[in-house]
C-alpha cells in the first residue's frame, strides 16, 4: 500500500507536532525504509478550508484540499502503474493577502504543486524514528 499524509503547519486544533509529524516518523522507525508513506507539510494552511472565507483567514491562509487531491492523484498513480510517490517534503505557499474579508484573488502562485522530487531546501528527512523538516 502506498500513503500520504498531508498536514498543514499552521493547523491549531490538530498541531502537526503532535499528529502528523509523530505518526510519520513512528511509521518509519517500524517500516524503515519498506516505508511507502510520504509526508507533505503545507505552509500558511490548515484543515479547516471551510474557514478560508472568513474576515482574517482569508488573507492568511490557503486551501490544503487542493493537496489532498494532488496526493490521492499520486497514491492512484503509483497503485495503478507504479509511479513513484513525491518525495517528503514541505511545500512553501504563499497567503492571499489583501484586506480581511476581501483577500487578494487566489492564484496558481499561491498553491504551488508538491514536486516528485523537492529542493534540498524543501526536503524533509526522515530516518529511523526521527523527523527533520527545514525552516
Amino acid at each position: 500500500h502506498a500513503d500520504i499524509i498531508v498536514a498543514g503547519r499552521n493547523d491549531a486544533l490538530i498541531p502537526v507536532d503532535n499528529n502528523a509529524r509523530s505518526y510519520t516518523a513512528l511509521n518509519v522507525g517500524v517500516e524503515g525504509a519498506a516505508s511507502k508513506l510520504r509526508y507533505i507539510e503545507v505552509l500558511n494552511a490548515q484543515h479547516f478550508d471551510s474557514f478560508l472565507p472568513f474576515s482574517g483567514f482569508d488573507t492568511r491562509f490557503v486551501p490544503l484540499h487542493v493537496y489532498f487531491n494532488q496526493a490521492m492523484d499520486a497514491v492512484w498513480a503509483n497503485l495503478k502503474s507504479g509511479a513513484a510517490l513525491p518525495a517528503n517534503q514541505v511545500v512553501r505557499t504563499m497567503p492571499r493577502g489583501g484586506t480581511p474579508g476581501a483577500a487578494n484573488a487566489i492564484a496558481a502562485s499561491h498553491v504551488p504543486a508538491f514536486k516528485a522530487t523537492p529542493a534540498a531546501g524543501d526536503a524533509v528527512a526522515v530516518t529511523g524514528s526521527t523527523i527533520v523538516l527545514p525552516d
